[in-house]
């Protein structure tokens, strides 16, 4: 994998960069700041190989959480092909993650013998040895090294010291597990950052991470799975911290269901890659995803003066309010609900529990979430940060 900075925001780590050469990809490059397709079992929730061309005409870079995944791993080697094509998804860059953005992971299973992950028949044990295994069957364009984030907001100094330590000691294992392996060759590997809510583990963790031979980082320890989230000023001095401690050329990686306005205040800080957890959320809340994200309601998001309502947010079409709306669900956007049906046709898919309801919030969902996206780099692209401050 190759991370090539284009643009650098004066006086912020904001930057646009593009990321080449990934194992397995057909399309290129992938611009960043970039929006992974969260994926459960392999699958977009809801939505088929066929409905995702809804979204873009080629393949989009998909995330693949760990946990679902662990039991038909001896399939995917069978095989022989690697996870993306076992799941119909040949050609989209596959990058592979310890735990589910998603789901809560359970806390107090991790040990010096390696870290627990939950699949459908119940708690996994993994260590170095036994992950490596599976990625040779999976054979990804990117994976994260097995690491232990096991450190809710209230855990103690010695619990997050111990998650240090043992993620670079795991890291250290995938690292040389990855050398050795001829499946392997290619692909490209993620060191874990942790340290908590503790910004002196955190500064340890990303200097001695940075140490080790990865292409990029993952900041792990904020967001501990579900649908909830902190808010970016909660999270902001641990955040910069952790990134002014790594190096500035390799790619950031922050995966969980963040709120619009703390992606963007995080891109400013110098983090990369995100993840669709969010637009997933508000799908399975019934919800089409309708904030804003013009010039000026960015800048205000950059100012920390933007923490959007709910009621700005997204809007829940389980409610009586839009069964005679034959408007779409966002005037003005482009995706295929809103071109095709209207908020009156989705409250009525919800009210029956029509299977098609969450197919189309979906399409809306991850457009508009996508659309987010680029709306953020025309920003940073036609002007710098700092002039937002």
């Amino acid at each position: 994998m190759h991370f090539t900075i284009l643009k650098t925001c004066q006086d912020m780590g904001g930057r646009l960069a593009q990321i080449t050469n990934l194992h397995g990809m057909q399309h290129s490059p992938l611009d960043t700041p970039l929006c992974l397709l969260y994926t459960q079992s392999g699958s977009v929730p809801h939505l088929t190989r066929d409905t995702l061309k809804y979204l873009a005409d080629h393949p989009l870079p998909a995330l693949f959480p760990l946990p679902p995944m662990t039991d038909f791993a001896s399939s995917v080697n069978a095989q022989g092909k690697g996870l993306a094509t076992f799941t119909g998804l040949r050609g989209y860059p596959s990058f592979v993650c310890v735990q589910d953005p998603m789901v809560k992971t359970p806390s107090g299973y991790n040990d010096k013998a390696g870290v627990s992950v939950w699949d459908r028949g119940g708690r996994i044990h993994l260590n170095a040895s036994s992950f490596t295994r599976i990625m040779e069957a999976f054979v990804p364009s990117v994976y994260v090294s097995l690491n232990d984030a096991d450190t809710p907001r209230d855990a103690p100094k010695k619990r997050i010291w111990r998650s240090v330590e043992r993620s670079l000691a795991l890291l250290d294992e995938c690292v040389a597990a990855r050398a050795q392996s001829a499946e392997l060759k290619g692909t490209s590997i993620l060191g874990a950052v942790q340290g908590g809510w503790c910004v002196e583990a955190r500064r340890h963790s990303a200097l001695e991470t940075a140490k080790r031979s990865v292409e990029g980082f993952v900041i792990e320890g904020l967001h501990l799975g579900g649908a909830n989230s902190p808010q970016f000023d909660e999270v902001q001095d641990l955040l910069k911290e952790t990134l002014s401690s790594l190096p500035r050329d390799k790619l950031k990686v922050l995966l969980g269901a963040y709120r619009p306005e703390f992606i963007f205040r995080a891109v400013a800080a110098g983090v990369d890659v995100f993840d669709s957890s969010f637009a997933n959320a508000a799908t399975e809340r019934g919800s089409a995803l309708t904030f804003g994200f013009d010039r000026e309601q960015l800048r205000a998001m950059l100012r920390g003066g933007c923490c959007l309502p709910d009621e700005k947010l997204e809007i829940c079409l389980n409610e009586d309010s839009y069964r005679d709306q034959f408007v779409p669900l966002l005037e003005g956007c482009a995706c295929y609900t809103c071109r095709t049906f209207t908020r009156a046709y989705i409250n009525h898919l919800s009210k029956t529990g029509e299977l098609l309801g969450p197919v189309l919030l979906s399409l809306h969902n991850l457009h508009h979430f996508l659309e987010f996206f680029g709306a953020i780099r025309s920003f940073l692209n036609e002007e710098d940060l700092a002039l937002s401050h």
